[in-house]
């Protein structure tokens, strides 16, 4: 405190932060003695750090932050601390520090404050991963003192740990010292809590006001939903939210993400598939869920529900009076409508007015400013904010409304176009919604003119292929992409550089973790729902709809041999990834082309393995009703209709269909088709109990 900025390091930076484990317990136990143990935790922290040639430049409470020019001073300060605390003789009770250190760049603004959110950000993260007494590096500070620690200390490999913000995994490393304790329990960090939050490879800009309002909600109520327009974050403020919750919820915090669904009926499916619950015979999936949940301490991210607004609530409420210490926060455009329910609106982020424009110094005080800052330099590692540029980053910022989908947008062409020329485009593109009407149309309209703006900006083939690419739900690899985008106006081998480009204007996304390790790109959901219906709109509707349904039925014949073979997991997984397509697949085989969507069906073992036997059996009910053909396709997939009803223990109508399919395949003196019904038929009279019955037909199945 008090250090003049001349003398604060800046450029390459070695934080140390730290704060006291369990402080507000302290303060509550022994009020009269806290201020006491408090001075001499001050009075340890400033002599080390000082010992040291470090600078503190904030303290928070019981929270130390300190600067140092050399990450080896950091280290040592951290090392004499905590030798000064554990030996000192604590009363009435001991006061254990945890301590995090990381190195980057930062800068000096003139009110004496680091700015560098990255660095600092990560900093605090690191340190709140560990327990009292614990010291943290980074892989940073860990290569510059690798070489040159004391003797008395070492460094301990505690691997890649995924951090609160949701960024990638970081590489920990502990500090032993000799004479102070060396184990402490597992550390702070998403690994150690069961849940499935997504890993983002982009950081957390802000929202510290949001996320302490949404945790409050949530600590009072059972079920909270974010509500606004597209493209204000909710998902993302959902997710960080529910990553400083983890530790709260015993048996997991689980995300469920249901915009690629299209069937309301899907929604309990889409949570058990994320918790990881297999279903089960006879027994539904909402039935499952509640008996699942019912003294489970969970919480539950329903997101995007808008275009499922009543389904969700209806589940959203059986849950809630089936498990009574379950919560939910879900993400809509409006709120469910639950009894007990809390809306919370997500608001646009923090701006600046251009009316008044704040000193460049202070520009980065607010959010939608420090968002387009972070995402300008992912694309463009030099941009500089400079007395010039600045007031154009104010303007867009305020045209954009704060809204961050917007921003990602804008800021994505700083590559292409100055800041000064995106601005001037804005205030082009958006000259029809600034006259009088314009404050009463939605903000979903100012979302949608900017997405309007920056598809003005495609060249031809982009749009195209832009439109194309939302007829995939659920993400697609580059051979899909060629092989149902190409043609009337773009050549298979120019795929892949318009989706570079696309990639490059933040309108498509690459997924860096798929389960089958395959690279796969998605859309962000409101882009998507933006080029599918000029897509549907356009003459290339159909044909695309066509195209994608005739990829995913060849998909289908290609993976079934596959799934009898050693290689059975990787294409489990590939098929996983590709459930959503398979699925408005099926939906448009309704309507154009029964046999091809019963030939998606007939991949069963793909089906049954991942517990989707109920909605197979949907999808072929709806499907055999219109199919009337008798084939050898017809007696197969009654016999899997068979195997479905059999799975969920509904053995009449199982028996009924195989005795149909036998019945078409001895018709048509199909033998292939005729053992396949058997096999059907025998397995579930032995599942019925039947054994003396089924074993029959089981053994003349395999004479065929």
């Amino acid at each position: 405190m008090g250090v003049e900025v001349h003398n604060l390091p800046t450029g390459t930076v070695t934080f140390l932060f730290t704060d006291i484990e369990g402080s507000t317990k302290l303060a509550q136990q022994y009020p009269e003695a806290m201020p006491d143990l408090l001075a001499r935790h001050h009075g340890i922290l400033h002599r080390s750090v000082e010992a040291h040639n470090g600078y503190v430049f904030q303290i928070v409470g019981d929270a130390f932050c300190a600067a140092f020019s050399s990450a080896v001073d950091a280290v040592s300060a951290a090392i004499e601390a905590q030798k000064y605390l554990y030996n000192e003789a604590w009363s009435p009770a001991p006061i254990r520090v945890r301590m995090g250190i990381h190195t980057g760049t930062a800068q000096l603004n003139e009110e004496n404050q680091y700015s560098g959110y990255g660095t600092l950000a990560s900093c605090q993260r690191i340190m709140s991963a560990g327990h009292g007494g614990q010291v943290l590096l980074s892989t940073v500070t860990r290569e510059l003192v690798r070489d040159v620690l004391p003797a008395h200390a070492e460094l301990v490999d505690l691997g890649e740990k995924r951090l609160k913000d949701l960024m990638r995994p970081e590489h920990l490393y502990q500090l032993n010292l000799a004479g102070l304790p060396a184990v402490f329990p597992p550390l702070k960090t998403l690994d150690l809590y069961p849940n499935n939050l997504p890993v983002h490879l982009t950081s957390f800009i802000g929202r510290e006001n949001e996320i302490a309002a949404v945790r409050q909600e949530l600590e009072s109520h059972r079920l909270v939903t974010l509500t606004g327009s597209g493209g204000t974050g909710k998902t993302r403020l959902s997710l960080q939210v529910a990553a400083d919750l983890l530790e709260k919820f015993d048996h997991g915090v689980w995300f469920v993400e249901l915009a690629p669904l299209t069937d309301s009926d899907l929604i309990p499916q889409a949570i058990l598939s994320a918790i990881g619950i297999r279903e089960q015979p006879g027994r539904l999936p909402l039935e499952i869920l509640q008996e699942y949940l019912h003294e489970k301490k969970t919480l539950i991210l329903l997101d995007n529900c808008e275009h499922l607004i009543s389904a969700s609530a209806q589940v959203a409420n059986t849950l809630l009076r089936a498990a009574p210490t379950l919560k939910i926060l879900a993400s809509s455009r409006e709120a469910l409508g639950v009894k007990g329910e809390v809306s919370y609106h997500v608001p646009s982020l923090t701006l600046p007015d251009p009316k008044h424009p704040p000193a460049l110094e202070q520009l980065s005080q607010y959010e939608a400013v420090r968002l387009f800052i972070d995402r300008a330099l992912l694309v463009s590692p030099h941009f500089v904010v400079d007395k010039d540029n600045a007031p154009f980053i104010a303007q867009i910022c305020y045209r954009l409304d704060g809204i961050p989908l917007a921003i990602e947008l804008a800021a994505a062409r700083v590559r292409m176009l100055s800041v000064e020329q995106i601005s001037k485009r804005l205030d082009d593109r958006f000259r029809l919604l600034t006259g009088g009407a314009r404050t009463a149309l939605p903000r979903q309209q100012t979302l949608r003119a900017l997405i309007d703006w920056s598809y003005s900006l495609l060249t031809e083939n982009e749009s195209l292929l832009l439109c194309r690419l939302a007829v995939f739900a659920g993400g697609w690899t580059l051979e899909a992409a060629e092989e149902v985008c190409a043609g009337d106006g773009i050549e298979a081998f120019d795929i892949l550089d318009l989706l570079t480009q696309l990639v490059n204007k933040s309108l498509v996304v690459v997924v860096e973790h798929s389960q089958s390790g395959e690279t796969r790109y998605r859309m962000l959901e409101t882009v998507r729902q933006y080029a599918r219906e000029k897509l549907l709109d356009g003459k290339d509707g159909e044909s695309v709809r066509d195209k994608h349904l005739a990829f995913f039925v060849n998909l289908a014949r290609q993976a079934e041999p596959e799934l009898y073979r050693s290689n059975q997991l990787f294409w489990l997984n590939k098929l996983d990834e590709e459930i959503d397509n398979f699925r408005i697949a099926v939906e448009w085989a309704l309507a154009t082309d029964v046999r091809a969507g019963l030939q998606i069906c007939l991949l069963w073992r793909f089906w049954g393995a991942r517990g989707y036997d109920l909605e197979l059996a949907s999808w072929l009910h709806m499907l055999l009703e219109q199919y009337h053909t008798g084939d050898a396709l017809h007696s197969q997939a009654l016999a899997v209709y068979s195997n479905s009803f059999g799975r969920q223990g509904n053995f009449p109508e199982a028996i009924r269909a195989a005795e149909g399919s036998l019945q078409i395949a001895r018709l048509i003196m199909d033998k292939q088709a005729e053992a396949f019904s058997l096999s059907a038929l025998g397995v579930t009279h032995c599942l019925q109990g039947n054994v003396s019955g089924g074993i029959p037909l089981l053994e003349e199945s395999l004479a065929l």
